[in-house]
């Protein structure tokens, strides 16, 4: 006896077609062949495109020659002040001794060894140093307006360290006012002022003189540099389109 409510065999829907498994195999291939495909044509319209997602960043680094320092006329110019108050003190000790001679007939050096003929010395060292490491490479009109500032230094620097050793503090003020006034028309600090000027002047213009050569080579030592800093670009600039030419 046959069960008549027995359910019919599971048949397939007409919308879903089956397939062998010979036909899979051809359709996964077609897949593939078409990804495969579709692959350069993308590669050559991000290329054309001017796309470059994905592709590693190279990094370069340029090492860039130091830039020169600039060369400096202090050392130098401070050395010449110095070796310069030779001189100094040589000129002033004959002019002192020639105007002994004018006031009292006398021509004789033996105020060197007195220690106040040495205080417009000491002023000339300090104040023409100074000079030259404010005004390092300048010209030498710089050199004749600053000898014009060291007199004035030498002149009140010999007037108040003379007047403080013969001890004016302890003074009187009309006394103080009184040895004030004769320093000021001593021969002796206002020969110190004017010998201090002129040799600042002609000394300036042996330190004016090697900082304009100073200068020169610096000016070549920055031209040499920004050459080979344009050579280094150059030559980074022209190495990928060298490489990609050799592709």
């Amino acid at each position: 006896m046959t069960d008549e409510t027995a359910m019919p065999a599971e048949q397939p829907a007409p919308d879903q077609p089956r397939h062998s498994k010979d036909e899979d195999i051809v359709d996964a291939e077609i897949v593939h062949a078409e990804i495969v495909d579709d692959a350069p044509s993308a590669a050559v319209a991000a290329s054309s495109s001017g796309e470059t997602a994905g592709a590693p960043q190279q990094i370069i680094y340029l090492h860039a020659p130091a830039a020169p320092r600039k060369k400096g006329n202090r050392g130098i110019g401070a050395l010449y002040a110095v070796i310069s108050s030779i001189a100094f003190a040589a000129i002033l000790a004959l002019v002192t001794a020639i105007i002994g001679l004018a006031a009292g007939g006398r021509f004789t050096f033996f105020f060197v060894t007195d220690a106040r003929f040495y205080i417009p010395v000491l002023f000339f060292v300090i104040g023409f140093v100074l000079l030259v490491l404010i005004l390092n490479r300048a010209a030498w009109w710089a050199y004749i307006v600053g000898s014009l500032l060291l007199a004035v230094f030498v002149y009140f620097g010999t007037v108040g360290l003379g007047l403080l050793g013969q001890g004016i503090i302890s003074r009187t003020p009309e006394e103080a006012a009184a040895m004030y006034a004769v320093a000021l028309r001593d021969p002796f600090v206002i020969a110190s002022a004017v010998v201090a000027r002129e040799v600042a002047i002609w000394v300036g213009a042996a330190i004016s003189a090697r900082g304009r050569r100073v200068k020169a080579r610096n000016v070549e030592a920055r031209a040499a540099y920004d050459k080979d800093l344009a050579d280094k670009k150059a030559e980074h600039e022209r190495g990928p389109v060298a490489a990609s030419g050799t592709v």
